[in-house]
């Protein structure tokens, strides 16, 4: 597969109890020409998340397992497509021009492309004091990735597999660590201005212990396996 040839794209946007933006998300998605269709996976949501999605022309399913890593597998399962676009349910202005920059970041190098930006209120904590540093300790080389827990990227699947990925937090920085141990370059997409739902910093504990986890263990995993 040494030449990238592209087509229309699935978005993926796995959903919990985002029933404010989720409607505006997908509407703002199915704007562009180059979405074939977009998949929602609600997964276990108590409000309104299944029922605005799907009134706003999304392909709406439930994933009874909880976790980001189980919701996405689920929904990339069934996409159509071999481009995907993994966006989160609960950005506030979501814009349809990240599809193109996104999509037109892909190369012959480049299998998966993260967005970064900036926040009007977040300071990206996770990020900033766990998967930053943690990656500068194993993985020097990956410094020019600006947010490394984006949220919101772009992959080709079919480079991928999806047994070898957490079913946690950790699924999108497992996905760039995957990208990179293959000899791919990250590809970087300036999206802006992207403002999601703000959190308490006691919300973001677990996160930051499946990150740190799955980053650990997997590079000691790949460090024997070289040693065997």
């Amino acid at each position: 597969m040494d030449k990238i040839i592209k087509s229309k794209l699935s978005v993926v946007i796995p959903a919990f109890n985002v029933e404010k933006t989720i409607k505006n998300v997908v509407s703002e998605m199915k704007k562009s020409k180059l979405v074939l269709e977009v998949i929602v996976i609600d997964n276990n949501s108590n409000d309104r998340t299944f029922e605005l999605a799907k009134s706003a022309g999304a392909t709406v399913f439930c994933c009874k397992q909880q976790g980001l890593g189980h919701a996405m597998k689920y929904g990339i399962q069934r996409c159509q497509t071999d481009l995907i676009i993994k966006i989160d349910g609960d950005i506030k202005d979501p814009k349809t021009q990240w599809i193109y920059l996104l999509y037109n970041s892909l190369a012959k190098n480049i299998i998966f492309a993260n967005g970064f930006y900036k926040s009007d209120y977040d300071q990206f904590p996770v990020g900033t004091l766990v998967a930053k540093p943690i990656l500068k300790l194993f993985y020097p080389e990956l410094d020019y990735v600006k947010i490394p827990l984006s949220g919101t990227y772009i992959f080709r699947k079919n480079y991928f597999n999806f047994q070898q990925t957490p079913n946690d937090w950790a699924f999108d920085i497992a996905m760039l660590l995957t990208a990179h141990r293959m000899g791919y370059m990250i590809g970087q997409v300036d999206l802006g201005i992207l403002n999601d739902k703000q959190k308490m910093i006691n919300e973001y504990g677990e996160m930051a212990y499946e990150i740190l986890k799955y980053v650990i263990f997997s590079k000691c995993s790949n460090l024997q396996s070289c040693r065997a």
